[in-house]
């Protein structure tokens, strides 16, 4: 019973002497009584390390290094009590799910939080903290009930906030009475069993690396007290406080505290005390400044010291990226040129994660080994994203989101198949499931899922054996997932207890050989050298086991209903967390300030000395806020410190790390974060330039331009890091900036470097330009052969951009699929539904003249029935919505084929064809040009309706096109080649009528008929009639007319004076056109034919001539480039020099008209030349 206090500043070497004198006993008798070495949980690693590499012995047998939990598990072994199964906070966060929901209706305060994420987490945490501090259930009723009808609404609420934490309390106890110990209960158990072990009774304990201690320790340091033979226990301390507390604002007031506890209860224990004083600064002794830094912090007032002081150096970096970059650039410098080693580096910060990815990052693009001390969450592991995505799987229905989750996991895989080839297979299927919806039942019915490539409203073709082949893959691959996913959904439908459903997941992860495909992965990412990562493959499937275990162990024989089952097995697998020892024996150290323990650094590296980071604003996240646990102390539970408390200790973590290096220390604080907002530096920065005034700077920014040119050389990194640097240099270089002659060098050592096709490739991109080069005549030739084959909108899109065109006729891109209903697709619908009506006409003998209303319903319904299971995979069939959709269809079809019909009552014409081809099987020729280049063209297509009348000068012809969207034709998108369809198919039919109608013909006119179901407003309530007649005037048709009143009278048999309201025409009382009229002579409607011929013919030779160029037009202010699908690979951008639109001027019809009879006539002489 005898306990000595080692005490002295941060660097005296209390630690050094305990290893020294531990190795001392070991070497004097390797065999003797046990010795026990208790540190914190961060500082087993290094004790061992320290222990084991520099004993003579040439090895330990009779020294140990615990923490306290450690100790407790090696003891209960021994005493017995080790064997219960005891749960890790993993499995009472998934215990306190399953109360809160259960006891939701009690709770006072925490109805709405319950179900926010990682409020489990936090009153897990509260749970912990009362057991740490010895709190039962029945302390915490009676201080709520004392309060609960306090006059005070502060109390009242804290009051009602304790009932709720009693009745979960109370509740967690009950699940966990009889066999599973709380891992905090360890501790209490083993207060119990120290008395009775052996190996405690002549141990010598030494006890170091500890700020404070938990009532709980503290009973434990208590037995330990009453039965070791003699303790040492080692503090940071100025002084000794045996006989007093520190005072509060004393900077080791947490120490101090320690102390002085430590001190009474060995005094109560009757033990005898030595105290022993280390004075002596033994860590900076060839360090004067930073020996003064440790010996003068928080003293007041400051004492300037006046030396020059170049181990200290403060940095100021533009930005966290930059800070960190500074930091990597600095830690190659000293490995290099100062000979130090990586493993006498850290790196601290207070918050590591607002750092770890960006140091992640640079440190590999720097190539530093580096380990970050703390835990990583185990949730993006694959298998942790397997279980719960499989589980959406069932509870969503087979959602398209969920199925796909699971199998980028790559577990449902088969074995041997290689992965690459395996993803691609996957890719397929997820195309096919977007562009088919392919949900719920469809996976799991057991049918084939059926695949075409094209499909067509109006026939049917049989599959091709590319379809055939690319279906079997299909279903193969649906034969990896579907099976073992659906076997699962059956198990957990039959399951009834928590144990059924947890053997559920357990089988499914069997099934699919999960443990072969880890050990796969982690034997590959060991031969890759990705040591860390192979150590978590291993981890992970035993933490699942072990979650799995918990789970059964506390609720097997309980029945649980699936969505709770599922938010418990998120919550614990939310919650697991890797544990990762250093992977090799030389790295640079990353930890946090108030976690980690470090050993004989050299040099340190403070980042993120930031206002509000250093010294940390108490974050106030805990279930029980400040004025609680103000309030619980005065009540007399004394919990864990208070914000005010824990802000007077930040004082003590920044002083251990100030102090922690030997050699040399950083500190960089950023002045901007990641958004531009502006940081301010840590009070610490400017304390620390009035205590050091001469101390050292740095600047770290991303761009090196401002530095000298021995600064510039530190960003010569390695081939990797430099090129980058070297790109943005010379970039710099050629917008007329002077740069450094480093780069110079740096840039004729890539250009001869191994790796050069690499810098090569990359410093092209100073040349860059977005203009896509013309293609080579044999590529041309492979793309498209001698013959092209095109139709008129093919080549209005060349017109309007050349390289859209090529994306998608020349290397046939296909945009991605989704299974929604487009614009085009419905128009697709109204064209085989008007002709599919027309068809049934003509079988039937009928006209269109003598159709009722009655009959227009009858037809349009019959249409619509038809043809919408063939349209976009049966989407009309699929949900409610679309079948809502397919009613409106109908109604519009209802309401076209009544206003065609009375159209056909009016006018002279009637159809002589419909849906005409030309081309291919049509009735009509293709359209040929010969090219200049030897090529050839035809184009081909089919019409949408060809009426024709007889006239007094024999047989005239108009073209109808239907259109789902109100518009005319403008002449100036004639002009440009945009708008070609009409006037084509107006040439075609006229210059073939001979062949096909046995008369030549004359052109009547092109119009436009739109199909919609109009909507009518009026001032004034309108009667029946009136209403149709305000809806059969908004199906006026637009287009151009041929300048003959008998041709126009022809189309609308009731005009005699006035507007028509069929078409485009109005005559005056005297029978000649009014203005307003769209009409063009005869002549007029020949050179556009022959323009648009032409038009026809540049733009094949164009093509034919390898044209590519990215040019979109601009006319008024529609472009092309609205709903191109190719945007992402021409990455047309106007904000790059070469992009620019084409900017079309759009003029007056007339105005057109002249300037193509002008070309027209320039190009009739040139011929004729």
């Amino acid at each position: 019973m005898e306990i000595q206090f080692l005490a002295g500043r941060s660097g005296s070497g209390k630690t050094t002497a305990i290893l020294e004198e531990i190795k001392e006993q070991l070497r004097l008798d390797p065999l003797g009584p046990p010795i026990i070495f208790l540190v914190p949980d961060q500082m087993t690693f290094l004790m061992e390390y320290e222990l084991a590499k520099t004993s003579e012995a040439g090895g330990m047998i009779r020294a140990k290094v615990f923490s306290f939990t450690r100790l407790a598990w090696s003891i209960l072994q021994q005493t017995g009590g080790a064997n219960r199964q005891f749960v890790t906070s993993t499995g009472i966060q998934m215990l306190l799910r399953k109360v809160i929901e259960e006891e939701k209706e009690k709770f006072k305060v925490f109805k709405k939080a319950s179900d926010k994420p990682g409020f489990v987490e936090q009153i897990e945490k509260t749970m912990a903290e009362f057991k740490r501090y010895c709190m039962l259930p029945e302390d915490i009723e009676k201080i709520s009930l004392s309060s609960m009808h306090s006059e005070y609404t502060e109390e009242r609420r804290a009051a009602e906030k304790l009932h709720d934490l009693h009745v979960l309390y109370q509740q967690m106890e009950q699940h966990l009475q009889d066999e599973y110990v709380h891992s905090e209960d360890y501790l209490t158990l083993l207060t119990q069993q120290i008395p009775l072990s052996e190996e405690i009774k002549g141990a010598h304990i030494y006890i170091d690396g500890f700020y404070q201690f938990t009532p709980q320790q503290l009973l434990v340091i208590e037995q330990l007290l009453l039965h070791a033979e003699k303790i040492t226990a080692a503090f940071t301390v100025d002084r000794s406080y045996h006989d007093k507390q520190p005072n509060e604002l004393d900077l080791f007031r947490m120490t101090g505290k320690t102390y002085f506890q430590l001190y009474q209860l060995a005094k109560e224990c009757g033990a005898s005390i030595s105290e022993h004083i280390l004075e002596k600064n033994n860590r900076h002794l060839h360090t004067p400044d930073l020996a003064y830094l440790e010996r003068q912090y928080e003293q007041r007032p400051v004492k300037p010291y006046q030396e020059i002081t170049p181990h200290l150096t403060v940095s100021k970096s533009a930005s966290k990226r930059a800070e960190i970059e500074g930091v990597a650039r600095e830690i190659l410098h000293l490995v290099r040129e100062e000979g130090l080693r990586l493993r006498d580096i850290s790196v601290v910060a207070r918050h590591v994660d607002d750092y770890k990815d960006t140091l992640k990052e640079v440190f590999r693009d720097y190539d530093i080994p580096f380990f970050i001390d703390g835990n990583e969450s185990m949730q993006y592991h694959p298998l942790i994203e397997l279980i719960r995505s499989s589980l959406d799987v069932i509870k969503g229905n087979w959602r398209y989101e969920a199925v796909f989750r699971c199998v980028k996991t790559e577990f449902l895989f088969p074995l041997e198949l290689a992965k690459s080839k395996a993803r691609e297979q996957a890719d397929q299927l997820e195309n096919y499931c977007i562009a088919y919806g392919v949900k719920g039942e469809r996976w799991t019915n057991g049918s084939r899922f059926h695949y075409r490539r094209f499909q067509s409203l109006d026939e049917d073709f049989g599959q091709t054996d590319q379809e055939i082949e690319m279906e079997q893959m299909l279903n193969d691959v649906k034969e990896w997932i579907a099976p073992p996913l659906f076997q699962l959904q059956k198990r957990l439908k039959k399951a009834q207890k928590v144990k059924d459903m947890v053997e559920a997941v357990y089988v499914f992860l069997e099934e699919i050989q999960v443990p072969d495909k880890l050990e796969k992965a982690r034997l590959e990412a060991e031969e890759a050298g990705r040591l860390a990562e192979a150590m978590q493959h291993g981890q992970v499937w035993d933490a699942v086991i072990q979650l799995m275990d918990e789970f059964v162990e506390m609720l097997g024989e309980e029945e649980l209903s699936f969505p709770l089952f599922q938010q418990m097995m998120d919550t614990g697998l939310a919650s697991l967390k890797f544990a990762l020892i250093p992977p090799s024996l030389d790295q640079v150290f990353i930890g946090s300030m108030d976690l980690s323990r470090m050993y004989q650094v050299k040099c340190m590296f403070i980042i993120g000395v930031n206002d509000g980071v250093i010294p940390a604003r108490p974050s106030d996240e805990s279930v029980l806020s400040e004025d609680d646990r103000e309030w619980l102390k005065r009540a007399g539970a004394e919990l864990a410190e208070t914000g005010k408390e824990r802000l007077l200790d930040e004082q003590f973590l920044i002083y251990q790390a100030l102090s922690s290096p030997s050699h040399h220390l950083y500190l960089s604080y950023s002045v901007s974060d990641e958004e531009g907002r502006s940081l301010l530096p840590s009070p610490l920065i400017k304390y620390c330039q009035e205590l050091m005034p001469n101390h050292e700077h740095a600047l770290y920014v991303l761009d090196p331009e401002q530095l000298d040119d021995k600064e510039q050389l530190k960003f010569v990194a390695n081939e990797h890091v430099s090129l980058s640097y070297t790109v943005s240099q010379l970039q710099q270089w050629l917008n007329q900036y002077p740069i450094s002659g480093v780069w110079w060098s740096v840039y004729n050592y890539l250009m001869t470097s191994t790796h050069r096709d690499v810098s090569k490739n990359i410093l092209s991109s100073l040349f860059f330009t977005n203009r896509a080069k013309r293609l080579k005549p044999n590529v041309t030739k492979e793309l498209y052969g001698d013959h092209i084959q095109g139709s008129v909108s093919r080549m209005e899109k060349f017109n309007a951009c050349a390289f859209s065109h090529f994306a998608s006729h020349g290397l046939k891109l296909k945009d991605r699929q989704f299974y929604k209903l487009e614009a085009p697709d419905i128009g697709q619908l109204f064209h085989s539904a008007l002709k599919h009506i027309s068809d049934t006409l003509v079988e039937q003998k009928k006209d269109w003249k003598n159709l009722t209303k009655d009959d227009c319903v009858t037809y349009s319904r019959h249409a619509i029935e038809q043809l919408a299971p063939r349209l976009q995979k049966e989407i009309l069939l699929s949900s409610n919505r679309h079948a809502y959709i397919k009613e409106k269809l109908q109604k519009i079809l209802i309401r076209v084929s009544s206003i065609l019909s009375e159209h056909a009552r009016v006018s002279g014409f009637s159809p002589v064809g419909l849906e005409l081809g030309f081309g291919g099987q049509g009735p009509l020729p293709p359209f040929t040009f010969q090219l200049k280049n030897g090529c050839t063209m035809e184009l081909v297509g089919r019409i949408d309706r060809v009426d024709k009348a007889e006239g007094s000068k024999g047989l005239l012809l108009r073209i109808v096109d239907y259109k789902s969207s109100e518009k005319g034709l403008d002449l100036a998108e004639v002009y440009y080649g945009l708008a070609l369809q009409m006037l084509t198919y107006l040439d075609l039919t006229i210059t073939y009528s001979k062949e096909w109608l046995g008369v030549e013909a004359t052109p009547a006119g092109i119009l436009y008929f739109h199909i919609h179901d109009p909507l009518i407003q009026a001032p004034i309530p309108l009667a029946e009639d009136e209403i149709e007649q305000e809806i059969f005037k908004k199906f006026k048709m637009k287009g151009l007319l041929l300048e003959d009143v008998e041709a126009v009278k022809l189309m609308d048999q009731t005009l005699e004076s006035g507007r028509s309201q069929v078409i485009q025409a109005g005559l005056k009382k005297d029978g000649s056109f009014r203005s307003d009229s769209a009409v063009l002579s005869e002549d007029h409607f020949h050179i556009l034919t022959q323009h648009v011929r032409r038009t026809f013919e540049e733009a094949g030779e164009r093509i034919t001539n390898g044209e590519v160029a990215i040019n979109p037009y601009k006319l008024k202010d529609q472009t092309p480039c609205r709903f191109c699908s190719f945007k992402s690979i021409c990455q047309f951008d106007e904000s790059i020099e070469d992009n620019e639109f084409r900017v079309l001027s759009s003029e007056k019809d007339d105005v057109v008209i002249d300037r193509i009879k002008k070309e027209g006539d320039q190009y009739a002489n040139t011929k004729t030349e």
